[in-house]
C-alpha cells in the first residue's frame, strides 16, 4: 500500500512579505523623477498657452486700433456738405505733436447729432506714468493707451468744448506718426500741415506673461489721404 506524500510546507521569512528599504528608496526616487517630468511638461504647456494668448491679445489690440486710425485718416477732408452744416476752419490735419504723439483731422467719420456734418477727430498717445513696471490692467499707472475723441462744428465752435477721450488701445508703449508731402518729403513743421498727403502710423504694444520677460510688437500702416 502506497502512502500519500504530504506537500512540502515553506515558511516565509518576514522580509519576503514586502520590499526592502533600498527597493523602497529606489522606487521613490523613480516616482519623484516621473512626477517632476510630468509637472515640467504641464507647466511648460500652461506657459506656452498663456504666452500665445497674451501675444494674440496684444496683436489684436494693436491691429484693431491701427486699422481704425488708418480708416478714419484716409477720409480726412471728406465732407458730405449736408444741408444746414456750417463750414469749420480750413485744413484737414490741424495738429502735430510728439509728446504725447497726437493727430487731429477733419472728416465726416461720426454723426454725434446725426447731421452728417464735418467732425474733428483726435487720436492721442497717453504714455504710462509708471515705467518701472509692465502693463497691468489692475494698475492704471502702468497702462499706456491711445485715446480717441470727437467733436462737431456747431454755431461757430467745436462741440462739446471738452470732448470725452476714450481708449481704443491699451498696453501701448509707443505711437509714431511720420508725415509726408506729395513728393515724399518728410514734414516736421506744423506750419506745413496743409501739405500732408501721406502718413505712416506705427503702434507698439506690449505684453507680460508669467515667467517670461516683457515682449513688444509693432505694427505699421501707410495711410494715403484720399481727399487732399
Amino acid at each position: 500500500m502506497k502512502t500519500r506524500r504530504q506537500p512540502t510546507k515553506f515558511l516565509l521569512a518576514l522580509g519576503d512579505l514586502g520590499y526592502s528599504l533600498p527597493e523602497v528608496l529606489i522606487a521613490s526616487v523613480v516616482l519623484v523623477i516621473v512626477l517632476m517630468a510630468i509637472y515640467i511638461v504641464y507647466d511648460t504647456g500652461i506657459q506656452d498657452y498663456a504666452r500665445g494668448t497674451a501675444r494674440a491679445d496684444v496683436q489684436q489690440n494693436v491691429r484693431v486700433a491701427l486699422d481704425n486710425m488708418a480708416r478714419e485718416l484716409r477720409t480726412a477732408g471728406y465732407s458730405p456738405s449736408a444741408t444746414g452744416c456750417t463750414t469749420p476752419p480750413s485744413g484737414t490735419i490741424t495738429a502735430i505733436s510728439t509728446s504725447p504723439v497726437s493727430v487731429t483731422f477733419l472728416a465726416d467719420v461720426g454723426k454725434l447729432n446725426n447731421d452728417g456734418c464735418l467732425d474733428q477727430v483726435t487720436y492721442t498717445f497717453v504714455p504710462p506714468t509708471d515705467l518701472t513696471k509692465p502693463c497691468d490692467s489692475s494698475n492704471p499707472a502702468t497702462i499706456g493707451s491711445i485715446t480717441r475723441s470727437i467733436q462737431e462744428w456747431s454755431a461757430g465752435a467745436w462741440s462739446p468744448v471738452t470732448p470725452t477721450a476714450y481708449d481704443v488701445a491699451q498696453c501701448v508703449t509707443a505711437l509714431t506718426m511720420t508725415y509726408y508731402d506729395s513728393s515724399g518729403a518728410t514734414i516736421t513743421n506744423p506750419a506745413d500741415v496743409g501739405k500732408i498727403t501721406r502718413i505712416t502710423v506705427s503702434i507698439t504694444g506690449t505684453e507680460n506673461t508669467r515667467g517670461w520677460g516683457v515682449r513688444t510688437y509693432t505694427l505699421t500702416s501707410d495711410v494715403r489721404l484720399r481727399n487732399l
